[in-house]
């Protein structure tokens, strides 16, 4: 089990927590110190409680949504962009995440870890079919055979794995495919929207006002739209429908 650290919380080993809460059983009330040991027990389990709630709020996976510049709120425009999935927190102790991909094959096209990929290719864990990892690799190993005069045995048949996923799709469908992946990557993740500099999120009123210098620093320091997994079972919890909640943040 990982260590959970308390930002925040008192600085008590597990030691001098049993000690403290075997003192309160023995004296209900009694203080040491002039501080009393009920109240640190208390607060210390309430502090355990919550980062052990929130640890295992954290996300597996990570959705991302990047956008082009001429994306639309409207219901009935078409916006194109492309999907990426991450495993998040599998590098640099956490901190980094990292990249996942789709099985080439169309029966199949479910998500996999790089963990899983061999010297120039990689057998799905869903399907067990082997793909190369991209189109360098299979040009690489059917000329390596062409010159060995070893038999193809449809080995230029095979796809390569899909590292992102391109679309031109109305917001509505952009919904239906965000519950998809949602939906793939086992209900564990968060959903990041990423847009262009110019997106309309960034250039409210630019052609009113001549704010083009502020605009350009916005621009450069723009954050994404998240909504982490602890607000989607939170929101799903109290009866929202995941759509209909994705839906609401293409249209924000």
């Amino acid at each position: 089990m990982s260590e959970i650290i308390l930002p925040g919380a008192s600085e008590l080993s597990a030691e001098v927590i049993r000690e403290l809460d075997q003192s309160h059983l023995a004296f209900p009330g009694a203080s040491r110190d002039g501080v009393n040991v009920e109240q640190i027990v208390k607060k210390t389990k309430e502090d355990i409680a919550k980062a052990k709630a929130e640890q295992e709020a954290l996300a597996k996976y990570k959705i991302e949504l990047h956008f082009d510049r001429k994306r639309s709120s409207s219901g009935m425009a078409l916006n194109a962009g492309c999907l990426l999935i991450w495993e998040s927190g599998k590098f640099f102790h956490g901190g980094g995440d990292n990249k996942m991909y789709w099985c080439g094959y169309k029966d199949c096209g479910k998500p996999m870890s790089s963990d899983n990929f061999a010297y120039m290719h990689v057998v799905c864990p869903t399907c067990h079919k082997e793909q190369f990892l991209d189109p360098d690799s299979k040009v690489k190993h059917i000329e390596y055979l062409q010159k060995q005069n070893q038999p193809m045995n449809d080995i230029d048949r095979l796809p390569f794995v899909v590292g992102e996923r391109l679309f031109r799709l109305s917001n509505d469908h952009i919904a239906d495919l965000l519950v998809k992946t949602f939906r793939e990557l086992e209900s564990n993740c968060d959903i990041y929207l990423k847009f262009h500099p110019l997106d309309i999120r960034y250039d409210p009123a630019a052609a009113a006002v001549n704010l083009s210098d502020q605009l350009s620093k916005i621009r450069l320091k723009r954050q994404p739209l998240i909504y982490p997994l602890k607000r989607i079972i939170m929101d799903t919890n109290a009866g929202a429908d995941l759509k209909g909640r994705f839906l609401a943040m293409l249209r924000a």
